[in-house]
């Protein structure tokens, strides 16, 4: 889930319902103000999974990238944009490789969103994405964290940058904490 700063609600999308592993595909927004849950009825809409969501500040958006059906373990590499009503689907030039438990956030320095590792078993990731309201580039910085995937990933005004914190790494739980400053 994510805050969508445009309609001034809480997006969720997908998961788990319990240990049978059977996987949501509905849309919920949560309105703090009057404190309810509301399930949205869009036209269109990514096929059940769980996935990432990410506000983007520019388009004014939730993004969604990827994600797995746990069920059948089939990954994603698609991308779909809720505009507070429906979603859709994205077709970009490029794209990261499909994907599940990637770590996604909104940098509000550089107005892009950007996307870190994940996991298509048994490959793990440690690439970094930035998707531009229309495309996704792979950036190349200096210094990444290693492979991972189930990490928290969030933006730090004060820092100007992302915060990245642990995951699960190649047979290891992580614990450690990571800056990202992109473009300074």
């Amino acid at each position: 889930m994510t805050y969508d700063r445009a309609t001034g609600t809480v997006v969720m999308f997908g998961g788990i319902k319990d240990a049978s592993q059977d996987v949501l595909g509905d849309p919920w927004t949560w309105d703090g103000k009057a404190r309810t849950w509301s399930q949205k009825f869009p036209a269109s809409s990514p096929s059940p999974r769980r996935a990432p969501l990410a506000y983007d500040g520019v388009t004014g958006t939730v993004v969604l990238f990827g994600g797995e059906q746990p069920r059948t373990g089939a990954l994603f590499s698609d991308t779909w944009t809720w505009d507070g009503t429906t979603w859709t689907q994205q077709f970009p030039a490029a794209s990261p490789a499909a994907r599940s438990c990637a770590g996604i956030a909104y940098d509000a320095s550089n107005q892009l969103v950007l996307l870190f590792g994940g996991q298509d078993s048994p490959v793990e990731f440690n690439d970094t994405w930035a998707w531009d309201g229309t495309n996704w580039a792979q950036l190349r910085p200096l210094s990444v964290p290693g492979v991972r995937y189930c990490m928290a990933l969030d933006y730090d005004s004060l820092a100007h940058g992302l915060v990245l914190f642990g995951g699960y790494g190649i047979n290891q739980t992580l614990g450690d904490t990571w800056l990202f400053i992109p473009f300074r």
